[in-house]
């Protein structure tokens, strides 16, 4: 791609079968010309911008987010066919919570998907939130892998293309780049804490896991990291919903 960049201003990638050209495509997602890249990158990254908002406009009318097509698409076969997002696109609420919660340990946690590591990279998408636990906006990374750190607590370790990844995204969840067996270039979270900022992912349709087998306990506790920060005004106020009282059979 860099000598296709370099040589021929074009770099050519494919959409269901279907040929996109950096060269033809309409404006990217960037809406100004980045100048903190490195100088690959900066080769590099304009074409890239304008295939991935091709690929987006071209799953313009179907069901569901775009992701579930374009990034198979864009980031090579090793992203898993499977799919799932915890945020109704319409209307921005959380659905189904649990499933997705409890599929995500089934799939990418090492006590309940057999000790199975992942194998290739996968791209995630995050709720990013400032360090009062305030959504801010959706953010794309990508999951390296998941272990036990050397204090054997289990993290997700992930690179996170924005500066140098640690930032703190409140209610105690604070993103560790050193310390907690990093490697270059990684950052990483418990498990749980990431999980309650996760809200796409992709995997393997294949590798089931035990999603029965999560406990209830560990589904709440990621359930009490969404709720006091980016899910506070998406999930129903279930709690909070007055009993109805004795039935009136007068």
């Amino acid at each position: 791609m860099v000598a296709w960049a370099a040589r021929d201003d074009e770099i050519v990638m494919h959409f269901e079968g279907q040929a996109i050209s950096s060269r033809d495509s309409l404006s990217g997602v960037a809406t100004s010309a980045p100048i903190d890249l490195d100088p690959v990158s900066l080769l590099v990254v304009p074409h890239l911008d304008r295939i991935y908002a091709e690929m987006g406009r071209r799953c313009i009318g179907r069901e569901g987010d775009p992701h579930r097509w374009v990034n198979p698409e864009f980031h090579g076969w090793w992203s898993g066919r499977g799919f799932r997002i915890s945020v109704d696109v319409a209307t921005g609420d959380l659905i189904d919570l649990d499933d997705f919660i409890g599929h995500f340990y089934a799939t990418y946690h090492p006590y309940y998907n057999g000790n199975q590591p992942l194998i290739h990279p996968q791209p995630a998408g995050i709720a990013v939130t400032d360090s009062a636990a305030r959504f801010i906006g959706w953010h794309a990374i990508t999951i390296l892998r998941v272990s036990l750190d050397p204090q054997e607590c289990m993290r997700v370790y992930f690179y996170n293309p924005n500066n140098d990844s640690g930032q703190n995204w409140g209610d105690g969840v604070t993103v560790s780049t050193a310390g907690h067996g990093e490697r270059f270039g990684e950052a990483s979270l418990p498990f749980e804490q990431f999980l309650s900022r996760l809200y796409i992912y992709h995997y393997d349709p294949l590798e089931r896991g035990e999603a029965a087998h999560v406990s209830r306990d560990d589904l709440d506790q990621v359930m009490g990291y969404i709720r006091r920060s980016w899910g506070a005004d998406r999930l129903p106020p279930v709690e909070l919903q007055a009993d109805s009282g004795p039935i009136n059979t007068l």
